[in-house]
């Protein structure tokens, strides 16, 4: 069994000043404690002030401090795949939850067809069961024929490492699509499939 993990960049809106990409990747690694002591290394060598902080997020953080975690996770090996949807070619939906879902299905089914068995962690940023629940299901309706075991976990970011590197590596595509920098994604490039949706 190998171990994926499963973080988003981008929102699920469509009003004004909403991204026009929504990206969710997994990682998939087969000894995770190998990047969790990568992000504790370089959260370390940070100045006391930033190294308490609860997690290093990718946007809202230094781009030297993501591009060292990318080239860290690069040489340490991962490998991935990436959803990337345009918005501007799927309706609106009622429930903006509805893109997330459907983002994470194409993801987890994605990575479960090209790497095999995996436990997947997703980041628990849904804070009501009710949401998690509907989500588990439909992943898990999603898979049924493939016949391969998955297991799947939700756990608040800053209490898994491994997330933030998913988080880094989410980050580094929306910049790529949303922005037009390539700067970040050109680190990690071959270690991730992209489908563009």
């Amino acid at each position: 069994m190998r171990y994926g993990f499963l973080d988003e960049a981008g929102d699920v809106g469509y009003g004004a000043g909403a991204s026009g990409k929504f990206i969710v990747v997994v990682i998939v690694v087969g000894h995770p404690e190998r990047l969790r002591k990568a992000v504790t290394k370089i959260r370390k060598a940070l100045r006391k002030g930033l190294r308490d902080i609860p997690e290093m997020k990718a946007a809202l953080g230094d781009p030297r401090l993501t591009q060292k975690l990318l080239t860290r996770a690069a040489e340490i090996g991962f490998e991935g795949v990436a959803m990337v949807i345009n918005k501007g070619f799927f309706p609106r939906p009622q429930d903006s939850e509805d893109l997330y879902r459907y983002a994470c299905v194409r993801a987890v089914r994605e990575a479960l067809e090209r790497f095999g068995p995996l436990t997947v962690t997703l980041d628990k940023r849904d804070k009501t069961e009710e949401r998690r629940r509907r989500l588990n299901q439909a992943i898990n309706a999603s898979v049924e024929d493939l016949d391969t075991p998955l297991n799947l976990q939700h756990v608040e970011s800053h209490r898994e490492r491994v997330l933030q590197v998913a988080d880094a590596v989410a980050w580094a595509l929306f910049q790529k699509h949303e922005r037009g920098d390539e700067t970040f994604w050109q680190i990690i490039r071959g270690n991730v499939a992209e489908v563009r949706l």
